[in-house]
């Protein structure tokens, strides 16, 4: 009898994704509060070391979800690293023999702009979904009490305000906004049953560009992890709508009111580059908070609108 195909994994730069682990057999990872401590150790340990944002994460007894960022490609060297430190001290604190954790972590790439905000009150609605809490901010293994306070993270690289940010740029009214999100939502369907193949969870659009990616890379089982896949430069893509439109730099960055080609540039240059948030905001002086916001704002405004595609496969034509 033949082995199964083992799942395609698919790394580049600044790639989300949704990870699941789950217990051999469907046993218990966490025996206790001891355990879930040390597990959130080796998951600061191994998010510093491979420079991984976390965006949600939920522990439960027999598994655990994690919401991630990776702005280096590396999902596969991260998991590992992290699956294999609390595994051995796992069997070595409890003195077990044999596996811990069911074959490999599962992986489905998300696209954080359409799908961060319904997957992280997913991942958060674990511990009501299991009846083990009647409220959730007593649930103290998962990211949701900082979502509504702020409070000390126990992940170091907890960036909770990409998603708090789409609801206010109020910190106090974006967490009471959350709340009442996520209690509202408290029967939301699995949002992974939405994705292709159990692969990809995003757009349309989004799903076609991870489909492109792996044409690109040939249909090999095993994706190893791909540096700079469609990787362009700001300026690449700032020169590409100067060339095409006729326009300076300056229109493009401008800041006022109704420019389209600031919202564009902003939108290609986060899709497209390597740049952090951050570091795009410098280039139109905004923080990495509005950065965000902005590029949220107007991949809602692209849906149904020939327009702006229209603009968009223009210069990724030209790119």
């Amino acid at each position: 009898m033949s082995s199964m195909a083992r799942p395609l994994r698919l790394a580049f730069e600044n790639a989300c994704y949704h990870i699941t682990s789950r217990g051999m057999r469907k046993e218990n990872i966490f025996y206790g509060d001891e355990d879930k401590s040390i597990f959130l150790e080796k998951l600061n340990e191994t998010f510093k070391k491979y420079s991984v944002v976390c965006y949600a994460y939920c522990l439960m007894d027999n598994h655990y979800h994690l919401f991630v960022k990776t702005p280096r490609a590396n999902i596969s060297q991260a998991m590992h690293y992290l699956n294999t430190s609390y595994t051995n001290w796992f069997k070595a604190d409890h003195e077990i023999i044999g596996s811990v954790l069911q074959g490999r972590y599962k992986s489905i790439l998300v696209d954080e702009d359409s799908y961060g905000i319904v997957l992280s009150a997913y991942i958060h609605l674990n511990p009501l979904r299991a009846r083990i809490v009647e409220d959730l901010r007593e649930y103290k293994w998962s990211s949701y009490f900082n979502y509504v306070k702020d409070n000390k993270r126990a992940v170091d690289s907890l960036d909770t305000e990409f998603i708090l940010t789409q609801f206010s740029e109020d910190s106090k009214e974006a967490r009471r906004l959350y709340r009442r999100y996520v209690r509202g939502n408290k029967n939301i369907k699995d949002p992974l049953k939405d994705s292709f193949k159990g692969m990809v969870l995003g757009s349309r659009e989004y799903v076609s560009d991870i489909l492109k990616k792996i044409a690109k890379l040939g249909k090999r089982r095993e994706i190893p992890e791909t540096r700079r896949i469609n990787r362009k430069t700001s300026d690449e893509i700032i020169k590409a709508m100067e060339k095409k439109y006729n326009i300076s730099k300056e229109d493009i960055t401008e800041k006022k009111k109704g420019n389209i080609f600031r919202k564009l540039s902003m939108y290609l240059i986060k899709k497209y580059t390597d740049l952090r948030l951050e570091q795009i905001g410098k280039i139109y002086n905004m923080d990495y908070t509005a950065v965000s916001q902005s590029c949220s704002r107007f991949h809602r405004e692209i849906s149904g609108n020939k327009r702006l595609n229209k603009m968009i496969k223009e210069i990724e034509d030209v790119l």
